[in-house]
């Protein structure tokens, strides 16, 4: 079944993102995001579509405001998005791509096959090579411990 609250307005898939994986996986990746997480912030996303006063990104995340303000869904519908997108926007794809998400490629494949065909298609991108199941941005995967790629 597909989870529609993991398309993150912006183009980034939720399924991978630390917090969210360290929710509902727990184990190690819970441990490890219980020590970084700041202290203003609770440990607590159920994906950004649910974003509420509790959530880990709601005062983290200035494109949700940008977006509602403007009564948009995705960033792709703005046009500061053809033109580039906005800093904020783009300070934070640039981010993204260092660990393998291109939140612009991402915005464009949600526009063009609509969001439950995408998130499908990411279920089956971030998924550990050696036991199949899901992962997050991290370098590893919490679940067998095999190495995803080099520490940043």
């Amino acid at each position: 079944m597909i989870n529609k609250n993991l398309a993150g307005r912006c183009g980034h898939y939720c399924g991978a993102c630390s917090i969210y994986r360290a929710c509902e996986d727990g184990g190690e990746l819970l441990k490890v995001m219980k020590t970084t997480c700041p202290p203003d912030r609770n440990l607590y996303c159920q994906g950004y579509q649910v974003v509420d006063k509790t959530c880990w990104p709601y005062n983290h995340c200035p494109r949700r405001a940008c977006l509602e303000a403007k009564g948009l869904e995705f960033c792709y519908e703005c046009m500061e998005f053809e033109q580039g997108g906005c800093e904020e926007w783009k300070e934070l794809a640039e981010a993204h791509a260092k660990i393998g998400m291109d939140l612009g490629k991402n915005l464009l494949r949600i526009k063009s096959v609509g969001v439950e065909r995408w998130l499908e298609e990411q279920a089956q991108k971030w998924r550990c090579p050696s036991c199949g199941k899901p992962i997050s941005e991290e370098e590893k995967c919490y679940q067998c411990g095999v190495r995803l790629r080099e520490d940043p």
